[in-house]
């Protein structure tokens, strides 16, 4: 789950910064451009104009504002798909300076796409446009007067430029997603036990230290448990590495059974694994260790040889941080030895 997790935030990560420079963008050189033209007719007699250039660009400063503050990304980008359509049709219905207003709307369905997505831009610009209809050919309801054939190749070049803009926004995404559903593919093969189906060393030593820095929170404080098969060699000796193999695969999945969903267990090495419980104190580290023990002991784990008892040692650490983790590890593995040296099938 982690490991899916890892590449799923990754994605996310990548299309919010997508969507963050675009809301930016915006904000500013649109804010900008307003302010220019309202300042341009700042002393002229056209208070609508005025009132519709300063106004948004007030609004979309405010809105950035706001969002530099909050951080509230989604948010943002629908106070601002709200801003450029009541801009659009304050302008439209205006008609701007010298009745040019329909020139400046064809960029809008675009930054609409950009800010909501295909699915949600579609239906909002879909929305805009049946508006913008209304609007023009019932000309009774707007300051501006458009002649029929102004309006009819406006209406064309809109439709025209909303469905290039789904069309590139629509198979942008899906590319996206299957580059990230590759990637996700590649890392957790790179970062799974081939045998056990587990986290590998690779993932505890190059991706988990990642989690550990972007999100302290949802593992510290972090149990750290190291297990090893007692006389291991003796049953890859006796019954053959094949049988040896089904032993740990068996393991494994009594760790997935005995585990949350949020610990993580790793084949740490040939017959060692190491457990890792967020937000989890010693003494409740311990008792799960001890559970598990018992466990694998309780199990016959080759069917054919039913008689045989297998067992496993357990050594447990805290790491109260991101910088106690390897010393934890370390310490782990010393209890393990203890455990080992004092008769195994024990924890320490």
């Amino acid at each position: 789950m982690v490991l899916l997790r890892t590449v799923s935030s990754k994605a996310a990560s990548i299309d919010s910064i997508r969507r963050r420079y675009i809301l930016l963008f915006v904000s500013y050189i649109t804010s900008l451009i307003m302010l220019l033209l309202g300042f341009k007719h700042l002393f002229s007699e056209d208070y609508l104009l005025q009132a519709i250039l300063f106004g948004c660009s007030f609004a979309f400063l405010a809105n950035i504002a706001w969002f530099h503050a909050s951080n509230e990304l989604d948010k943002a980008c629908v106070i601002e798909t709200v801003l450029v359509g009541l801009f659009v049709l304050g302008l439209v219905y205006h008609g701007g300076y010298e009745n040019t207003a329909l020139y400046w709307v064809f960029p809008f369905p675009a930054i609409i796409f950009g800010l909501l997505g295909p699915r949600v831009g579609i239906q909002i610009n879909g929305l805009l446009v049946l508006v913008l209809l209304v609007m023009l050919y019932q000309p009774d309801l707007i300051v501006a007067q458009y002649k029929n054939a102004e309006i009819s190749r406006f209406m064309a070049s809109m439709a025209t430029v909303i469905a290039v803009g789904w069309i590139n926004e629509h198979f942008r995404e899906r590319s996206h997603n299957a580059m990230a559903l590759l990637q996700r593919s590649k890392e957790t093969q790179a970062n799974t036990d081939a045998l056990t189906h587990l986290a590998n060393r690779r993932f505890v030593d190059e991706v988990l230290p990642q989690h550990f820095a972007l999100q302290p929170e949802h593992f510290f404080p972090l149990a750290v448990i190291i297990a090893d098969l007692d006389h291991f060699k003796h049953i890859n000796d006796s019954f053959g590495h094949d049988q040896g193999d089904l032993v740990l695969q068996q393991v494994a999945m009594l760790f997935r059974q005995k585990l949350r969903t949020e610990d993580i267990a790793c084949r740490y090495g040939g017959e060692e694994f190491l457990l890792l419980l967020p937000k989890t104190n010693q003494n409740d580290a311990t008792r799960v260790a001890d559970k598990i023990r018992a466990g694998i002991a309780q199990r016959r784990l080759l069917t054919e040889h039913p008689d045989l008892v297998i067992t496993c040692s357990f050594g447990v650490a805290l790491a109260q941080d991101e910088s106690e983790f390897l010393q934890a590890v370390k310490l782990a593995d010393q209890r393990l030895y203890i455990s080992k040296s004092s008769g195994r099938n024990q924890v320490n």
